[in-house]
């Protein structure tokens, strides 16, 4: 096939504002393409599977500089999508991609496809981690620190340990933190002196399908050396699960999901938190936001900030969050 980087090249000279795409021919066994999304100019390699298959929550890795995510795509289909998430690190990307494409040569089932690409991703994500010092950015690192935060609140207000580490579903790259059934959370978290809330895309405040969505805004400071660290908060959710080795296991992986790998752990024992303030706001039709059914469908991953000074009578309590989760 052509040189990937070429590919890029000519697609991101392309003035259609929509994800360009051109397929992989030499695999025929599964639809993959080479893609651009001409808007941020974000990479991607995606493949396309049948709506029926099970696409397990891990598979969708997140790790340093990459994402991999599940697309909705019309005709019963969807596809899953590899996503750079740093330019810098375009070259060994396309050494990756290379090197799925060659895996998936001689595959048909969809199954066999999902399981080949995800020992890929586990053995690359390794060699990436490498390249980018494998630690979270402090942005990655206050955002954790805000989901974490949000997960002692909901075991010190007595919320089942098996249902909350279920409910954490971050790690899989999904539009909204928790999922507790039809209730999501979405968290975010901020240091700024005058912060806004940081939307990443248009169905983050989309409350379609949902019966409730919320934000929980938590205001944070840092401290070099303090003593109320990213990895102190992490031993401590560990305590709340040592009774359930389930829930333990899973919120370790998920960790590790997120890029918090065991050999690095004690990297995140350098700064500190302290939490300034926390709000928390109930997203109703009419809360300020942009979402999908506003938007032309050639438009995608909208980010906005959102004022947190017009959006007071829309605050509410962890208390009633509670209250609705159990």
């Amino acid at each position: 096939m052509n040189n990937i980087k070429d590919i890029w090249i000519e697609q991101a000279n392309a003035s259609e504002k929509k994800v360009i795409k051109q397929k992989v021919k030499e695999v025929t066994g599964v639809n993959c393409f080479i893609g651009t999304i001409s808007f941020s100019k974000a990479k991607i390699f995606s493949v396309e599977m049948p709506s029926e298959v099970t696409i397990h929550p891990n598979y969708l890795k997140r790790f340093i500089g990459v994402e991999v995510q599940v697309l909705p795509i019309v005709n019963d289909k969807r596809e899953l999508a590899i996503i750079l998430l740093e330019e810098e690190l375009t070259d060994i990307f396309i050494l990756f991609i290379e090197d799925i494409i060659k895996s998936l040569l001689a595959l048909k089932d969809s199954d066999q496809v999902l399981l080949t690409i995800s020992n890929r991703i586990n053995y690359w994500r390794k060699l990436f981690g490498k390249f980018s010092s494998d630690l979270l950015t402090p942005q990655q690192q206050r955002g954790l620190f805000g989901e974490l935060f949000f997960i002692k609140k909901l075991l010190e207000n007595n919320i089942d340990l098996k249902k909350t580490i279920e409910a954490w579903q971050a790690p899989t790259g999904t539009n909204q933190d928790f999922y507790f059934n039809r209730k999501a959370i979405e968290v975010k978290t901020s240091k700024s002196n005058n912060p806004s809330i940081k939307t990443a895309n248009e169905f983050q405040l989309d409350i379609t399908g949902l019966d409730q969505l919320y934000i929980a805004f938590f205001k944070l400071n840092e401290y070099p050396n303090d003593k109320n660290t990213l990895l102190k908060l992490i031993l401590e959710i560990r305590s709340f699960l040592t009774p359930v080795p389930s829930s333990l296991n899973e919120f370790n992986s998920k960790l590790e999901y997120m890029g918090v790998t065991p050999e690095f752990e004690e990297e995140y024992d350098k700064t500190g938190y302290s939490v300034r303030s926390e709000k928390y706001y109930h997203i109703t039709e009419e809360f300020p936001k942009i979402i999908s059914s506003m938007i032309s469908d050639a438009i995608s991953k909208v980010s906005y900030e959102i004022s947190l000074v017009d959006c007071n009578q829309y605050e509410t309590s962890l208390d009633d969050i509670i209250k609705r989760i159990k």
